[in-house]
C-alpha cells in the first residue's frame, strides 16, 4: 500500500533523493543479573537505504542488521536481527499520515524460510492540525516503541526560527536542527519487534528491544563535491530493555542499562 501511494502521489519539482549507509556502535552493556558465567552484551547496527523527500512528504526503503549478543542462558534466538521496511510520510491539508510496514526476524528464519506471523510488523500515526498553518497537531499512533504493540495519543508541534527548526512529537521524540542543517540534536523513543526461532527451528517467539536514545550529530560534509555527505553522531542509550524467551528460564524482561553510542552515516 505504501509503494502504491508513493507512485500515485504527485512528485514535487523540488523532490530530492538519497542513498545512505549507516554504522552505529553501542558501548557494551553489563549483564543485569549476578551470574558467575555472564559476559557483557555487545550490540551494533549496519544499515542502508534509499529516501525520497518532497514538499508534500516522502518515502523510503530501509534495511538494517543488528547483532545483539546475549551470551548467557539459552535464548530462543541467535541474536542476528534483520529488518526490511518501507515507510512514508504524507501531508494533505490539515492531515498528516506516517506509516511503516516490513518484516523483521532472526537470520535463521530467512535462511531456512521458516516464518511465523510475528515476522510482519509496522507502525502508523495520523495527525490533524488545529487549523490551516497551525504548528500544533493532535493524533494517535500505534507501534512497538514501548514494548508490545499499543496505541497512544500523540501531540505534534513544529517551529522554524532564527535558532533553527524544532519538532516535538510527544511522547516519542524531540528534535532540533540548526539553520543549514549542520547540527542536530534528537531525543527519541526507539523500539521494535523481531520474530525469532531457536537453533532447532522448533520454538517460535519474538524479541522486543526498546530504549530512549539521545544523540548529537554534526554534518561534516554536504556531499556537494566528489565525496559523499558525512554525518557523525555521539550520544547515549538510556533505559535499554530487551524481552525474549529463554528455553530454560521462560520469558525474560531485562534492563540492559545505559550505554554510550556513536554513529557514522554516508549519503549520496
Amino acid at each position: 500500500a505504501l509503494l502504491i501511494a508513493a507512485l500515485v502521489l504527485p512528485h514535487s519539482a523540488r523532490a530530492t533523493s538519497e542513498v545512505y549507509l549507516l554504522y552505529r556502535q553501542w558501548q557494551p552493556y553489563s549483564w543485569p543479573q549476578d551470574v558467575p558465567s555472564a559476559r557483557e552484551v555487545s550490540r551494533s547496527q549496519r544499515g542502508l537505504g534509499w529516501r525520497r523527500q518532497s514538499a508534500s512528504g516522502g518515502w523510503g526503503v530501509d534495511y538494517d542488521y543488528q547483532p545483539l549478543r546475549l551470551r548467557t542462558g539459552d535464548p530462543a534466538h541467535n541474536g542476528h536481527l534483520h529488518r526490511l521496511t518501507v515507510e512514508g510520510q504524507w501531508q494533505h491539508r490539515l492531515y498528516r499520515l506516517e506509516a511503516r510496514a516490513g518484516v523483521a526476524g532472526t537470520s535463521n528464519m530467512f535462511k531456512y524460510q521458516t516464518f511465523h506471523r510475528d515476522v510482519v510488523n509496522g507502525r502508523v500515526a495520523v495527525f490533524r492540525a488545529l487549523g490551516q498553518g497551525s504548528p500544533l497537531g493532535l493524533g494517535i499512533g500505534g507501534d512497538h516503541r514501548f514494548g508490545s504493540f499499543r496505541w497512544l495519543p500523540r501531540v505534534r508541534w513544529q517551529h522554524t526560527g532564527i535558532s533553527g527548526h524544532w519538532l516535538v512529537d510527544l511522547p516519542v521524540m524531540l528534535r532540533w536542527q540548526s539553520t543549514g542543517d549542520r547540527w542536530q540534536f534528537r531525543i527519541a523513543r526507539k523500539g521494535d519487534r523481531w520474530a525469532t526461532l531457536d537453533q532447532a527451528r522448533a520454538v517460535e517467539s519474538a524479541l522486543y528491544l526498546r530504549e530512549w536514545r539521545a544523540e548529537l550529530s554534526y554534518r561534516v560534509s554536504s556531499g556537494e563535491g566528489s565525496g559523499p555527505a558525512m554525518v557523525l553522531g555521539i550520544g547515549a542509550s538510556v533505559d535499554t530493555r530487551v524481552r525474549y524467551r529463554d528455553l530454560q528460564a521462560g520469558t525474560l524482561d531485562l534492563r540492559l542499562g545505559d550505554a554510550l553510542v556513536g554513529s557514522i552515516r554516508l549519503g549520496w
